[in-house]
């Protein structure tokens, strides 16, 4: 076959880009790295189970099914209104009870399909089996990634981290998830969201020992960096790592309980995550993310005001709703930091007026009494402090500004509710009983404490 002028010219051009090697981010609109991420997750997931999976016409349509779906889930392309959760649990559970073994399948079928109602030990035994399963199969690195990470949380939330905690097991699970994780980096087609996402929940598992963090987060550095240097992602990562690591050495407890080793440990880890992110930022200055870091670096530097407000721009001028920026911000200002009680006021309450900023945000305004009510010692005044009128008229208006644009949050409702509870508004707390899902009865007490509340609200209609 013949190849005409035009195929000639976009072979060479591809040949060219090939030869050069640029990032695919680079090169690529979001559009085509979407693409790109769903491809890769249904290679790792719909392929590998067709080539290496417990593969039979028994379970082979419900099983591709929920691969599917879960791999559109990864990459953010199933459309808004599609029930990815409840399309996955219905297809693992009839794979399942049709005979399926499948370890991916099996995992999939523990984190959307096994009844909530199990133990925890049920669960921690369950991920174990499958990781144990997983890890012998020829899966993707990706894949056992993640089962091994998702056994080690089980198994903090299991046995937590008492001393008499045997954690050789879980040892294992988090060394499996290092190999795992080394050898995904180390496969230069993996998209650089899948990177990212993978490294960011690995780095908030690790030991809080500042030697075990090096051994865990040391091996991924190398290759990270290696092959994705011009990624701001691992730039970002890396500034991550170092932030955990500066309030390891500093601790989290009064300044004037830091030794000296530890502040110096403290400043030098935040030098480095600064320089990190300068390097992120420079790729890629519309992220967000990156500048939500650097306003914990100007606290932790303790930079002049006018360094953190500068960052807190970039990060909302990036994204109006940036509700991590805001809360940033806010710590920045906290009385024990760099700011007053009046500066957190002052700034919640921005948050609900400045109509250019939505999501969350408007929540901040909560966030910052919470602040000042946890200041309290006195019992008397923490428990008069909901009741003020100051700062009920501060709690409605954010919750009423969130909830003008987000009228089906239910877990916001129940959140509101319950500060309605403690300021005593009963006319409000009448308004939002219906509203509440019995999901949030908990909040209250239960079921039937949120029954007695719901009469007593009733009853004391109208008294404020």
């Amino acid at each position: 076959m013949k190849l005409t002028a035009t195929r000639i010219l976009l072979a060479l051009s591809l040949f060219i880009i090939g030869c050069s090697k640029p990032h695919p981010s680079v090169r690529l609109s979001p559009e085509a790295l979407q693409q790109a991420r769903l491809d890769w997750n249904l290679k790792t997931l719909v392929t590998d189970y067709q080539k290496f999976g417990n593969s039979r016409a028994a379970w082979d349509g419900p099983a591709t099914r929920a691969l599917t779906e879960f791999a559109q889930m990864r990459a953010g392309t199933a459309d808004s209104d599609e029930p990815g959760s409840e399309i996955i649990s219905t297809n693992c559970s009839a794979a399942i009870d049709a005979g399926c073994k499948d370890p991916m399948v099996r995992y999939l079928y523990i984190k959307f399909s096994m009844s909530q109602t199990n133990s925890p030990q049920a669960f921690l035994d369950a991920f174990t089996d499958d990781q144990d399963d997983l890890q012998n199969s020829d899966y993707s690195p990706i894949r056992k990634f993640y089962v091994s990470l998702r056994s080690f949380q089980q198994f903090t939330y299991t046995h937590g981290y008492g001393k008499n905690v045997d954690y050789t097991v879980g040892i294992q699970m988090m060394n499996d998830a290092r190999t795992d994780l080394v050898a995904t980096l180390n496969d230069k087609t993996t998209p650089p969201e899948e990177v990212y996402d993978a490294c960011n929940e690995y780095l908030y598992v690790l030991p809080g020992d500042i030697q075990q963090f090096h051994n865990y987060y040391d091996p991924i550095e190398g290759p990270l960096l290696a092959n994705w240097p011009d990624e701001p992602t691992s730039w970002l990562l890396k500034g991550k790592a170092f932030d955990l690591m500066a309030w390891i050495y500093r601790g989290q407890g009064a300044a004037d309980l830091v030794s000296k080793d530890g502040w110096k440990g403290f400043k030098d880890s935040l030098a480095v995550e600064e320089k990190a992110l300068n390097r992120a930022w420079k790729l890629n200055p519309t992220d967000a993310r990156i500048a939500d870091q650097m306003i914990g670096v100007a606290l932790g530097l303790e930079k002049a005001r006018d360094q953190m407000e500068l960052w807190f721009k970039r990060a909302m001028d990036n994204d109006p709703n940036d509700y991590t920026a805001c809360k940033s911000k806010l710590n920045y200002l906290d009385a024990h930091w760099y700011g007053s009680v009046q500066d957190m006021l002052d700034f919640g309450r921005e948050c609900v007026q400045n109509t250019n900023w939505g999501g969350t945000v408007p929540l901040i305004l909560v966030d910052a009494h919470y602040r000042i009510y946890n200041m309290f010692i006195d019992p008397s005044e923490r428990s008069n402090y909901w009741q003020r009128p100051d700062v009920w008229a501060d709690v409605s208006s954010a919750y009423e500004r969130y909830l003008h644009d987000h009228p089906d949050d239910l877990q916001q409702i129940a959140y509101y509710a319950n500060y309605a509870d403690d300021a005593q508004q009963w006319n409000k707390l009448n308004q939002l009983i219906p509203k509440v899902s019995p999901n949030y009865y908990s909040l209250f007490g239960g079921a039937d404490e949120f029954q007695r509340l719901a009469q007593v609200a009733k009853e004391r209609a109208d008294q404020r």
